[in-house]
C-alpha cells in the first residue's frame, strides 16, 4: 500500500530559492505543515555538495551574496575575492539551521508528478532513493511551490556514433562528478560557448590538460565576459544595482522605483537615446580593450559575435589566473565550427578538423521546463510554441510589443538575424512563447485558487536578495496578504493577464541575443524589480539614507537588513522598515 502525506504548503527544490520560500511562510504560518522535496543528498540546489569542485566561485564577491538577515563570514578572503562553491553551501546549510529548516528537507526524493486537484491543491507522486525504506510517496500538497529553477533538467545533445566515441560524455552540470573521476583525462573537448565552458576551460587548462574548445558555428557565440572591476572601477554586481545606471537601461516596469521623467527623457527623446547608446558603448568598448581579444588570433574567436546591450555581462572570476594567457599559450584551443559526428576518441568539425579527446563536455543549457509532469493542470505558463490553446496570450503578445516599441524605440534596432542559427535538437531555433508568470511567479490561471507558483524563474547577478524578496511576495500571495490581488475580480485578471503578457515579451526584446525569449534576464533590471516586489507587499523602496547613496550607490544585501522579517498586511504584525536600511521615502 502506498504512503501518504498530507501538508499545507509543499516546495520542490532546497536550493535556495526553495529554502527562502520556506523561511519566509514559516514566518507568518508558524502552525502549518511544510515539506521541501529534492532529489540531491544535500541542500543547496547548483551550490549542493554533490555539484561543487575545488575551483568552482560564485561570480559574486562576499556580501553580495547572501541574505538580509544573516552576514556571510568573509575571514580569510579580501575585498576581490569570489566566494568559493564551498562556503556558500556551508553558509545556506548555516542559514537553514538557524532557521529550523533542515528538519522540513526531505533529500533523495524525485517528484515524479504534480496532479491539480482544483481548490483541493495537488497531489505529488514521489519516489525514493534505493536506500530508504519505501521506493514511493504520496504526498497531497494544499499549495505548490516549484523552485527547481532554471538549470535543474540539463540538455544534453546526442550525436552520429555516439555509441562509438568509447570516452565519456558529460553535461557541464556533471564536472564534478568528471573531476572526481579517477580516470586520467589528457585531453578534453569541451562544447559551448557560455560561462559554464569557460568555468570548465580555465580549471582543465590551469591543470594541465589539453583543451580543446568548440563554439558552435551555428549557435549564439561566446557569452560577454568582464574582468574583476567594470571598468576597472567599480563591482560587477553593485554597478549593476546602482540606481543612476538602471536608468540608461530599458526596463518596462521601471517607472516604479520613482523616477519616471528621467526615464522617459532617456528612452523616450532623441537625445536620450544618445545618451544611452554613448553609455552602453563606454562600457562595451572598456571590456573589449581590457580582454584584448585582437592581441591575438585565438583570443579574437572568444570575441563575443553581438553587442554587449542585448545580452549581459558574466565574470572571469579566477583570481590570479590569466584566462586570455591560458589561450594564447595554446593551452585552450578554440574552433568555431559544428559536431558533425563522433567516431571512437575523436570529435569530428564541420570545418574538416579532427579533435582527440579522452573525455566531452557539453556545456548545453537546460531544458525549458520542470524536470517532472503536471497532470490535469490548468494553463501553467511554461515556455511552449503557440497553439490554439495560447492564442489569447499570442494576441495580447502583439499589443505588448506595440506597447513595448512606442515606450523604448531603441528596442526596434534589433541586430540582424542570424540566418544559420540553429538549435542542437534540430528542431526550430526558438520557442513561441516564453514563461508566462505575473512578476515571473504566478500563472495568471491560478491567480484565484492561490495553489501554485513558481520560484527562481529570473536569471541575475543578484540571486540571494530576488530569492529573498520573491519569497516575501510568494508568501504574502500565498496567504492573501497582496491587496491588489487578494480578492481578483475579471479587471484584476485582465490586468494581471496582461501584465504578465508585457513583462515577457520585453525580456524577449531586451536580451534578444540572450536567453529573453526564453525565460526573464534582470542584468540591469535587478534593482527595478526589486522595487516591483517591495511595493506589491506596501514597503518602502528608497533604502538608501539620503539622496545622493540613493541615485550614485550601489544597493547591496546590506540595505534590505528588516525585509526578511517583514509579516504581512493582512492580520500579522507589520515591521516598519527600517532604520538599519535607511529607508527614505518613495520621491
Amino acid at each position: 500500500m502506498k504512503y501518504t502525506e498530507a501538508v499545507d504548503l509543499a516546495i520542490i527544490g532546497a536550493g535556495v530559492n526553495g529554502l527562502s520560500v520556506a523561511k519566509a511562510y514559516k514566518d507568518v504560518n508558524s502552525k502549518a505543515t511544510i515539506v521541501i522535496l529534492d532529489n540531491r543528498s544535500t541542500i543547496g540546489g547548483t551550490w549542493s555538495k554533490e555539484a561543487l569542485y575545488p575551483g568552482l566561485k560564485t561570480n559574486n564577491h562576499f556580501g553580495s551574496f547572501e541574505f538580509s538577515d544573516f552576514p556571510m563570514n568573509k575571514e580569510g578572503f579580501g575585498n576581490d575575492s569570489h566566494i568559493p562553491g564551498q562556503v556558500v553551501h556551508n553558509y545556506l546549510y548555516s542559514w537553514a539551521e538557524k532557521h529550523d529548516l533542515l528538519r522540513l528537507v526531505r533529500l533523495g526524493c524525485s517528484v515524479q508528478s504534480a496532479e491539480d486537484k482544483d481548490a483541493d491543491g495537488w497531489i505529488l507522486n514521489v519516489s525514493l532513493n534505493a536506500d530508504q525504506p519505501r521506493r514511493s510517496i504520496t504526498i497531497e500538497a494544499k499549495q505548490l511551490v516549484v523552485s527547481t529553477g532554471l538549470t535543474s533538467d540539463p540538455f544534453l545533445p546526442k550525436y552520429q556514433g555516439g555509441d562509438e566515441f568509447d570516452a565519456p560524455i558529460y553535461h557541464a552540470s556533471e564536472f564534478p562528478k568528471a573531476y572526481r573521476s579517477e580516470r586520467s583525462f589528457r585531453k578534453v573537448v569541451i562544447l559551448g560557448g557560455n560561462k559554464s565552458s569557460w568555468d570548465i576551460a580555465q580549471d582543465y587548462a590551469a591543470s594541465g590538460v589539453q583543451v580543446e574548445w568548440v563554439i558552435r558555428k551555428s549557435g549564439h557565440g561566446p557569452c560577454w565576459m568582464t574582468r574583476n572591476r567594470v571598468m576597472n572601477t567599480f563591482l560587477p554586481e553593485l554597478f549593476l544595482k546602482t540606481r543612476l545606471v538602471t536608468w540608461f537601461s530599458p526596463c518596462i516596469w521601471g517607472e516604479v522605483d520613482g523616477f519616471g521623467r528621467i526615464r522617459r527623457f532617456l528612452h523616450r527623446t532623441w537625445l536620450g537615446r544618445k545618451i544611452v547608446d554613448g553609455f552602453f558603448g563606454i562600457i562595451q568598448r572598456a571590456v573589449l580593450a581590457e580582454n584584448g581579444y585582437q592581441r591575438h588570433p585565438e583570443t579574437a574567436k572568444l570575441r563575443p559575435w553581438d553587442g554587449m546591450f542585448f545580452q549581459g555581462l558574466n565574470l572571469l572570476n579566477y583570481g590570479e589566473i590569466d584566462f586570455f594567457q591560458l589561450v594564447r599559450s595554446g593551452k585552450i584551443r578554440v574552433h568555431v565550427a559544428d559536431v558533425t559526428h563522433l567516431t571512437k576518441h575523436t570529435v569530428h568539425l564541420s570545418d574538416g578538423n579532427t579533435l582527440a579527446a579522452d573525455i566531452m563536455i557539453c556545456g548545453t543549457g537546460w531544458k525549458d521546463t520542470p524536470p517532472f509532469e503536471f497532470i490535469g493542470a490548468k494553463e501553467l505558463g511554461l515556455p511552449c510554441h503557440i497553439s490554439a490553446k495560447t492564442s489569447e496570450m499570442d494576441h495580447m503578445a502583439k499589443i505588448a510589443d506595440k506597447e513595448i516599441l512606442e515606450r523604448f524605440p531603441k528596442l526596434a534596432s534589433q541586430p540582424p538575424p542570424r540566418t544559420n542559427l540553429k538549435a542542437m535538437d534540430g528542431s526550430d531555433t526558438g520557442i513561441s512563447q516564453p514563461w508566462r508568470l505575473y512578476r515571473f511567479m504566478v500563472p495568471p490561471a491560478y491567480l484565484q485558487s492561490r495553489t501554485l507558483v513558481f520560484a527562481g524563474i529570473v536569471r541575475s547577478p543578484s540571486t540571494a536578495l530576488i530569492a529573498q524578496t520573491q519569497a516575501l511576495w510568494i508568501t504574502a500571495f500565498l496567504t492573501g496578504g497582496i491587496p491588489s490581488l487578494a480578492n481578483p475580480d475579471s479587471a484584476t485578471i485582465d490586468r494581471v493577464s496582461y501584465e504578465t503578457v508585457l513583462h515577457s515579451q520585453f525580456s524577449k526584446f531586451r536580451y534578444s541575443r540572450g536567453f529573453g525569449d526564453r525565460f526573464p534576464e534582470l542584468w540591469f533590471d535587478s534593482l527595478p524589480y526589486l522595487d516591483l516586489l517591495i511595493t506589491d507587499l506596501g514597503l518602502k523602496i528608497h533604502r538608501k539614507t539620503n539622496w545622493w547613496s540613493e541615485c550614485f550607490k550601489g544597493y547591496s544585501p546590506q540595505d534590505y537588513i528588516g525585509v526578511s522579517n517583514f509579516k504581512g498586511p493582512l492580520g500579522y504584525h507589520s515591521l516598519t522598515l527600517n532604520s538599519a536600511g535607511g529607508g527614505m521615502e518613495r520621491s
